[in-house]
């Protein structure tokens, strides 16, 4: 959207917040963390530590009713990819503004993959006000 009239005080200054949480190969609808009601996610990265054994590992990030919400099926690749986005793997819920406190959980898929492919999701987002969206 563009801004018609920008300023000091508009669009508005926004403070972040993150969450970062583990992710294992044994996650199967596992509790990570809450998201709190009026979040807004802004940003998904992930940092994975350990080689996978084959790219067949991938894990979602989510909540009940959206279990792909934050992140569907990103892959973990043979090779560390270190810190990236969540790129085409990014859920549907990232920029929508949250209803409700959200039970973040996590499922890994291991596919064929025998081992590794293990690291960390940093969930970036910042608390909106009432009626207020992105560029509010």
């Amino acid at each position: 959207m563009a801004v018609s009239n920008p300023n000091m005080s508009y669009p508005r200054p926004r403070g972040s917040q993150c969450k970062i949480i583990p992710i294992a190969r044994t996650d199967s609808s596992t509790l990570k963390c809450v998201l709190p009601k009026d979040a807004i996610i802004i940003g998904v990265y992930v940092h994975q530590t350990v080689n996978a054994s084959t790219a067949a590992g991938a894990f979602n990030l989510g909540w009940s009713g959206a279990t792909t919400g934050i992140i569907n099926a990103f892959s973990m690749a043979t090779t560390a990819v270190g810190y990236t986005t969540a790129g085409t793997a990014t859920g549907a819920q990232v920029g929508v503004k949250l209803d409700s406190d959200k039970q973040v959980i996590a499922t890994y898929t291991v596919g064929s993959s025998t081992a590794g492919g293990t690291g960390y999701v940093k969930i970036e987002y910042f608390i909106a006000g009432p009626g207020e969206g992105y560029d509010d």
